[in-house]
């Protein structure tokens, strides 16, 4: 029988409550706010190497749409600082810089990693130097996207004045830029979700119904949020001079929010695809007032026993 979207949609709304989303998105975004800097000196440094660094403070107008005002330019500031101190050599202490940010930027991603586990109900099962390794591999990856994606933005206008298209070259690298930017979200989730979580015998399932979802999700809300905080909010009169990082942290938290609901998505559709499900099309996820009622609360042994678990036996990870 075909499970109707409604049901799945709402099995993921309640999924994204019983798993803790809100807060697994909070200690992403604390992460990734730890790891920006550090991920955008590797980026610039990387960028240099082959392209002109200064192509790449033109093509941060992308992010100025879905960012606070105060988050982007407190972005913009620290992209200028990096092109204009950038030398373009690999010094030893260049190497030595690069893989301490690198180090650092790829804590943001093993966040993000354990967060998937939650939505996918796994248990880690790679040993450290796997986890380390993937993480870094998937942070390495998500750079070198980014260099090939300014590049070829940079590469645009030139492209279309020798298709003879010089007329419309402004409004195609506009729009060129804008579908570059979803395309590479996508991509990127696609590649989160398949490889993100810990290996399991029934593998992760579909994953472009999530990262498709995640994407368009991402920018909708990253939109909202940044006329919010920029139109009515205002960071700054309640945080100071701590307005800017407190802007950006609160974007990644809806960011990583967007990408964990996709995941979640992912998995109600994966379980319902399984043709073992149970009578209730593999669904079943318990919401928040379940996981606290006095029924799936188990009592202490004796009164020097450590605290009762919560909702044992209604999570499929126990």
């Amino acid at each position: 029988m075909r499970t109707p979207p409604g049901r799945v949609l709402r099995a993921t709304t309640l999924a994204m409550v019983s798993d803790y989303m809100s807060l697994n998105a909070a200690g992403c975004a604390f992460y990734a706010t730890l790891a920006l800097f550090p991920a955008m000196t590797m980026l610039i440094s990387i960028y240099g190497m082959v392209f002109d660094p200064v192509t790449v403070e033109p093509q941060l107008a992308y992010l100025r749409q879905i960012m606070p005002s105060a988050a982007y330019q407190l972005l913009s500031d620290r992209v200028h600082e990096l092109v204009s101190n950038h030398s373009g050599t690999l010094t030893i202490s260049l190497a030595v810089s690069l893989m301490i940010a690198f180090w650092s930027a790829a804590s943001g991603t093993k966040s993000l990693i354990w967060a998937l586990n939650f939505a996918y109900r796994r248990k880690e099962t790679r040993s450290v130097l796997q986890f380390q390794a993937l993480a870094m591999m998937m942070t390495f990856g998500a750079i070198l996207a980014a260099v090939l994606g300014i590049g070829v933005l940079v590469g645009l206008p030139t492209a279309f004045s020798a298709l003879g298209l010089s007329r419309y070259t402004a409004q195609l690298a506009h729009l060129s830029g804008i579908a570059g930017l979803f395309a590479f979200v996508l991509g990127m989730l696609s590649l989160f979700y398949k490889i993100g979580p810990a290996p399991h015998p029934d593998g992760v399932g579909p994953v472009l119904p999530g990262a498709l979802t995640a994407a368009i999700l991402w920018l909708l809300v990253s939109g909202i949020f940044s006329f919010y905080v920029s139109n009515i909010a205002s960071y700054s009169a309640a945080y100071g001079a701590l307005g800017a990082a407190v802007g950006v942290m609160m974007w990644f938290w809806v960011s990583a929010y967007a990408v964990l609901f996709g995941a979640e998505l992912n998995a109600q559709i994966d379980r319902v695809r399984k043709p073992n499900r149970p009578r209730d099309g593999g669904l079943r996820t318990p919401a928040a007032h379940e996981l606290f009622a006095p029924e799936n609360i188990s009592p202490p042994a004796d009164e020097g026993a450590a605290p009762a678990s919560i909702g044992r036996g209604t999570d499929p990870r126990d």
